[in-house]
């Protein structure tokens, strides 16, 4: 009879080791899961770096330095392998690739070549939850660019005619021309002066005109604008 119950309580031991060793095993294999399982909180924040936003670059070529974003979740931890998307919103540029993914730093960076007209330039980057920046840059001419008339100058009409064209010319210091230069046309010294169009941007061989035209004898004088150049003027004359 005793020897009955010494086996049982042994049996009962023995027992209670494996259950103790298998609950270990579970118990580790659950923190094991936890640990392969785990996940990076979701990007919420995208911020553009300062020193990358409010450029000012060359039309038609790419900014000195690309643009650079910062993705974070709520607590401000960066967030890597994050998606950029860019998407060009005003003045006509490109980007050199449509997707960026952060690094460890959360951040992503992209090559902006700004579009071919003077002017503001603007770019969005989101990611995949909404977030989104617009990033600025204003494209300028390049350095040595000048306006010059080309033909028109000096004319004399009559009442209600329209003069020739008057063409003005945008080159570079080397005399190569521009194109897609936005020109704007005003007119002074008529009350009727007449202008078709009112602005025009330049040609692929870097020229742009207007035509000219008053209701009652006078002197017109019609300047040409565009930022960044020095404004050039015709002087059309109007008789009976």
């Amino acid at each position: 009879m005793q020897r009955r119950v010494m086996d049982r309580a042994l049996r009962a031991c023995s027992t209670g080791r494996w259950v103790v060793a298998a609950a270990a095993l579970v118990g580790a294999a659950a923190c094991g899961d936890k640990t392969i399982n785990e996940v990076s909180p979701p990007p919420a924040l995208i911020t553009v770096s300062s020193l990358t936003s409010g450029q000012t670059g060359t039309i038609g070529q790419p900014l000195a330095t690309p643009v650079s974003v910062r993705v974070t979740d709520q607590a401000g931890n960066p967030v890597a392998n994050a998606i950029v998307t860019w998407t060009v919103v005003t003045g006509g540029g490109s980007v050199a690739t449509a997707t960026s993914t952060t690094d460890g730093n959360g951040n992503a960076s992209v090559i902006w070549t700004l579009g071919t007209t003077p002017g503001d330039n603007t770019l969005r980057g989101s990611i995949v939850t909404g977030a989104s920046v617009t990033i600025s840059a204003t494209g300028v001419v390049p350095i040595g660019t000048t306006m010059t008339i080309q033909q028109g100058n000096d004319q004399t009409i009559g009442i209600g005619a329209a003069t020739s064209p008057l063409v003005v010319m945008v080159t570079t210091a080397e005399g190569f021309p521009i194109p897609n230069v936005l020109i704007s046309w005003a007119v002074t010294g008529g009350t009727l002066g007449q202008l078709k169009p009112a602005s025009s941007t330049t040609d692929q061989n870097g020229q742009a005109f207007t035509i000219a035209s008053a209701g009652v004898p006078t002197l017109l004088t019609v300047t040409a604008t565009s930022p960044g150049l020095a404004p050039v003027k015709f002087n059309i004359i109007v008789i009976d």
